[in-house]
């Protein structure tokens, strides 16, 4: 009871929904806790913050434009909101008049990450595939494949384990990018980094059987 009294307002409303959308399109998944983790990342610049756990949570840039609890993207090159629609059958029919539909969202998510995650393939341990999964939704599937070319090339790294190995070796550049004050490798980590050992915290609750 008390980690649920610790989640931000809005988490208790959409949380059961997130458990709902796992329960029927990843039933395996092996800790929902991070998809939760997942959720704060992208949409909580602090717990109180309008935007925390908002499926109208929105952010617009001009390089490109972000919406609700998975932060779906639309830049010029790409559209993730309409490849979504190709991700699973009961996704086809998603408008975009709709986008901000809570239920979508997590549908979204859920699939895609689940998705994400058979790409990947077997890794060390659940958790080097989990970090290997949120690496490849922040900055890619084709972005960790490359990350671990770069590691089975690296005398003394396992291109089958994220922490300490793929972690620490990318072909992503070091240096800061301007309007981000951070490098795309820094985001890239720190994003995997936020989700399993500090935001996943408040939501362990999530990874008890009686929970689903």
């Amino acid at each position: 009871m008390g980690a649920r009294l610790m989640l931000p307002n809005l988490a208790h409303l959409y949380v059961p929904l997130l458990t709902a959308q796992v329960l029927a399109f990843w039933p395996t998944m092996p800790a929902p806790s991070t998809l939760a983790a997942q959720i704060e990342q992208e949409t909580c610049v602090s717990l109180t913050h309008a935007k925390c756990w908002n499926p109208k949570a929105e952010l617009k840039t001009t390089r490109e434009y972000g919406f609700g609890l998975g932060q779906l993207t639309v830049t010029p090159k790409f559209n993730n909101f309409e490849a979504a629609k190709t991700w699973d059958k009961s996704l086809a029919s998603w408008k975009w008049e709709q986008r901000f539909d809570p239920t979508m969202q997590l549908r979204a998510l859920v699939i895609y990450d689940r998705n994400l995650y058979t790409a990947v393939g077997p890794a060390a341990t659940e958790m080097d595939r989990l970090a290997f999964m949120f690496s490849a939704y922040n900055g890619g599937l084709g972005g960790v494949n490359k990350d671990r070319q770069v590691c089975r090339h690296t005398p003394g790294c396992d291109p089958a384990r994220w922490f300490g190995h793929v972690e620490q070796h990318s072909f992503r550049a070091r240096t800061a990018v301007h309007g981000y004050g951070q490098s795309f490798f820094d985001i890239n980590r720190g994003y995997v980094r936020n989700i399993l050992y500090v935001r996943r915290q408040r939501y362990l609750f999530l990874d008890q059987k009686d929970s689903r």
